[in-house]
């Protein structure tokens, strides 16, 4: 048998106990469910506010960041579907095989069935979710290594592939919309940098609409889940109402950058010379789009907005303290079967994030 096919080892204590912070952080985010749907164009989401500065992608601290994150991301996996609120929100949005598989280690992937428009025939969908981070591996926030990859700044976000087009990848589409814009170009400094930061662990959280708890219970139900807590009921069923009772789509007007973005990637842009091309050429191609979702005091392709400036779509913002560090800490696996390094003790980042609009 090969080594793959082998169970990985259970998640070390520390990881159990910093998604379980995690989930504390995700229930403290929102206290109000209607923030999910605050911004319908861009539902379930809020920017987060921190203070950070670019990072050169060749640059050890950038290598070192990615390196550490390899070693954790399986037992990551593990220990959010342990937790029993992140196994129902598992299950609503990745589905029993996906679960399956994050038992494992592995990212989630499952098939949908999906009827869109109705008269059309039931046809499957193959759904792939990547854990990717919050605020990017390509940012250093004053909270350093250990904010990075702690799992409150994880998400698992769908990043379907239909071919070359990665116009419904809602990563790619905040990354063109609202980070790219932000990081590109940015000063050598420590700058005002606003995040997508999604208000729950999965995204989108559901494959379908609920128009009521009861459907949303009775759905879980069918899945051998338990309920959800009310305040996570109330969060779901308001990104179900935010998007009007169907799965999430990426809007059709976000489309043309999202692909965009995800050419970034392609086989085409891997020279230095035609990467860095492509990047200014999205910048620019973004700037007017995105100052209309930005505050004044965000910096885009290089400039700062200004004080006059007002955005045009307001989505939620928050102000997580990210320069101070997490309750537990998730040291990188060694060789040893068990780490035997304790959890370090310190304030805690996210859960007191104040919240305007």
């Amino acid at each position: 048998m090969s080594a793959k096919n082998h169970p990985p080892p259970p998640p070390r204590q520390e990881m159990i106990d910093a998604v379980a912070e995690a989930m504390r952080d995700f229930e403290a985010l929102a206290p109000d469910p209607g923030l999910v749907g605050a911004c319908p164009e861009l539902p379930g989401i809020v920017l987060d506010r921190v203070l950070g500065r670019p990072l050169d992608r060749g640059g050890e601290e950038y290598k070192s960041t990615i390196k550490e994150y390899d070693k954790i991301r399986e037992e990551y996996f593990q220990a959010l579907v342990s937790h029993p609120i992140g196994r129902t929100l598992a299950l609503l949005a990745v589905g029993p095989d996906g679960v399956k598989l994050m038992e494992a280690g592995r990212s989630p992937s499952t098939v949908t069935d999906t009827t869109a428009p109705p008269e059309r025939a039931v046809r499957g969908r193959h759904v792939s979710f990547n854990c990717h981070h919050v605020i990017p591996k390509s940012v250093a926030v004053s909270g350093g290594k250990t904010a990075i990859n702690h799992p409150r700044n994880f998400v698992l976000a769908n990043t379907t592939r239909r071919g070359r087009d990665q116009s419904q990848n809602p990563h790619h589409c905040w990354h063109s919309l609202l980070l790219h814009p932000q990081t590109h170009n940015a000063p050598n400094a420590e700058i005002p940098i606003y995040v997508v930061r999604p208000l729950f662990p999965f995204y989108p959280p559901i494959t379908q609409g609920f128009k009521s708890a009861e459907a949303l219970r009775e759905h879980l139900k069918n899945l051998g889940a338990p309920p959800l807590p009310e305040a996570w009921e109330n969060r779901i069923l308001a990104f179900s109402q935010a998007t009007g009772h169907r799965a999430y789509s990426v809007p059709k007007e976000f489309h043309e950058i999202t692909r965009a973005f995800g050419e970034l990637y392609s086989k085409a842009n891997r020279e230095e010379s035609a990467n860095v091309a492509a990047r200014d050429a999205l910048a620019r191609k973004v700037e007017s789009l995105a100052a209309q979702w930005l505050p004044g005091d965000a910096y885009i392709n290089g400039r700062q907005l200004g004080p006059d400036h007002v955005p045009k779509n307001k989505l939620p913002i928050i102000d997580s303290n990210s320069d101070q560090a997490p309750e537990t800490a998730v040291p990188a696996k060694t060789k040893r079967k068990r780490s035997q390094t304790r959890i370090a003790a310190g304030p805690k980042v996210g859960a007191g994030a104040a919240m305007k609009v």
